[in-house]
C-alpha cells in the first residue's frame, strides 16, 4: 500500500529519485513551504549547516511530501489544500488513509542518521493524532486539518532538530557555524528581501 500511495498521491518514482530531486524543496525552509518559490540564479540550499548529505536528503524528501499532502492542490479563501484534505473528506476511510500517509512522513523523518529522538517522535505522533481525531468531524474537521497541517508541522520539527544536530556536529569538529543559515526562516526571509529568491 505504501508504494501505491507514493506512486499515485506523492507522485514519487525513479524519475525524480523518489522525491529527492526538486530544487524548490532544497531551497526553502519547512516554515516557508506555503510559498511557491523559484530562483533566477543558483543560491544556497536550505539545509542546516553541519548535516550529512544523507540527513539533508531526508529533510528535502520530508518537505516535499509535506507540501504535497498539505498544500499542493489549490487555494480557497486564503487556505491552501493538499491531498490530505481532499482524501479526508471521505468519511471514515479517508481519515485512516490520511493518517497512514502522515505515518509515512513520520517514518521518513526517523530515517535520519542516529534516528529521531523519542521526544521529537512524540510531538510528531501528537500532531498526527490531533489531525486524525479532528478530521473525524465532517467538513469542519477537514477545514481545521487544512489549517493545522500536521505534516508541515512535523517537517518543521525535523528541521529544527536537524539544525540543532548540525550545530553540535560543527562544534564537535571545532568548526564555526556559517554566518547565514538558509534553513533559518528569518535568514531565508532576508535572502528574499535581497532579491536572491523570488516568490509567486
Amino acid at each position: 500500500m505504501a508504494s501505491i500511495v507514493a506512486k499515485y498521491i506523492l507522485k514519487e518514482s525513479g524519475n525524480n529519485s523518489f522525491g529527492l530531486e526538486d530544487p524548490y524543496f532544497e531551497q526553502v525552509p519547512a516554515t516557508r513551504l506555503h510559498r511557491r518559490a523559484f530562483s533566477t540564479k543558483a543560491h544556497r540550499k536550505a539545509v542546516p549547516p553541519g548535516l550529512s548529505e544523507h540527513d539533508g536528503k531526508i529533510l528535502t524528501k520530508v518537505k516535499c511530501r509535506a507540501h504535497k499532502l498539505d498544500m499542493s492542490l489549490f487555494r480557497c479563501l486564503g487556505i491552501r489544500f493538499g491531498w490530505s484534505s481532499v482524501i479526508g473528506i471521505i468519511p471514515g476511510v479517508g481519515d485512516v488513509i490520511d493518517a497512514f500517509m502522515a505515518f509515512i512522513v513520520l517514518h521518513t523523518c526517523c530515517q535520519i542518521e542516529g534516528g529521531l529522538p523519542l521526544d521529537v517522535q512524540l510531538k510528531m505522533w501528537i500532531n498526527i493524532l490531533f489531525d486524525f481525531v479532528v478530521g473525524l468531524t465532517p467538513f469542519v474537521g477537514d477545514i481545521i486539518d487544512a489549517v493545522f497541517r500536521a505534516n508541515t508541522n512535523n517537517a518543521i520539527l525535523l528541521e529544527k532538530h536537524l539544525r540543532q544536530k548540525g550545530a553540535k556536529a560543527l562544534e564537535a569538529q571545532g568548526r564555526q557555524a556559517p554566518a547565514i543559515d538558509p534553513s533559518d526562516p528569518d535568514k531565508y526571509d532576508r535572502i528574499l528581501r535581497e532579491g536572491e529568491v523570488q516568490t509567486r
